[in-house]
């Protein structure tokens, strides 16, 4: 048997803030909205986390990092 872990991702919000997040092997998710008190948010679902930071995009940690830049 396999264990599985928490998936880390990345939520970047409009203004440039990024805030460190993780979706645990349930499906739950969770967001540090304030590390420096220990502050988060969290959701059943990473949809419904994002849903609640509107136009945020997440940026998973096994993903490639995506640019908006034309590579030529």
């Amino acid at each position: 048997m396999t264990a599985q872990f928490a998936r880390g991702f990345r939520l970047h919000l409009p203004h440039g803030q990024v805030l460190d997040g993780a979706e645990l092997p349930g499906g739950r998710a969770f967001v540090m909205d304030d590390p420096t008190w220990g502050l988060g948010s969290t959701a059943r679902t990473v949809e419904l986390l994002q849903a609640g930071y509107p136009d945020a995009r997440i940026e998973w940690a096994d993903q490639q990092p995506t640019t908006d830049e034309d590579p030529c």
